[in-house]
């Protein structure tokens, strides 16, 4: 796993966060060293800092960035992202969460918590026009693989797709890991923006 640094706000330190992470280094705000950073590792930026904007902006050029915020909000969400953030992630995560967010960050996805993912399929096709309806990729599909996708691009968590459909989260990764590869994308934005 990639090092990760932490920047966080005085009284905000999760365990997940040492459970995740063997030893992560942690600054507190005004702590801000950045100089000491390798480029290309994993840096999680919690959004109760000040000067967590410009610490995005900063280190979004050599860093992969990972928004933690107390309450997430597509608002938060959209800033974050036009900053530079590859991900966003409640702060009350679990460890296994966090690791997720972190290892689909490093492999170039985006990471974005489902409960964001329906707000914002809405919003994007809202902004984006439909080139062709989502139907014409069940062809390109299998039936299961089809069911799948369409409970994710609603914003269903892995867990909630398997309990829909009664089949385990690795009979679910399974089916959108073969999904991304059959239509040539990474990640749930992608599938989302597939309009």
């Amino acid at each position: 796993m990639a090092k990760v640094v932490i920047y966080t706000a005085p009284g905000f330190k999760a365990s997940s966060w040492h459970s995740a992470f063997s030893e992560p280094t942690i600054y507190t705000y005004p702590d801000a060293a950045t100089n000491a950073l390798q480029a290309g590792g994993v840096v999680l930026i919690h959004s109760a800092r000040i000067d967590w904007q410009t610490l995005v902006k900063q280190l979004s050029a050599s860093q992969l960035i990972i928004v933690i915020s107390q309450q997430l909000n597509i608002t938060e969400l959209q800033l974050a992202l036009t900053l530079g953030g590859k991900g966003y992630i409640d702060a009350g995560s679990s460890s296994v969460n966090f690791v997720q967010a972190v290892n689909t960050v490093n492999s170039g996805a985006l990471w974005i918590p489902a409960t964001l993912l329906n707000q914002l399929n809405q919003f994007l096709s809202k902004v984006i026009p439909s080139q062709q309806s989502w139907q014409s990729f069940e062809s390109r599909l299998s039936k299961r693989e089809y069911e799948v996708a369409s409970l994710a691009r609603q914003g269903l968590s892995n867990k909630n797709i398997a309990e829909n459909l009664f089949i385990t989260e690795r009979t679910v990764k399974q089916h959108l890991t073969a999904t991304f590869a059959k239509l040539g994308i990474k990640d749930r934005l992608q599938l989302i923006m597939l309009l």
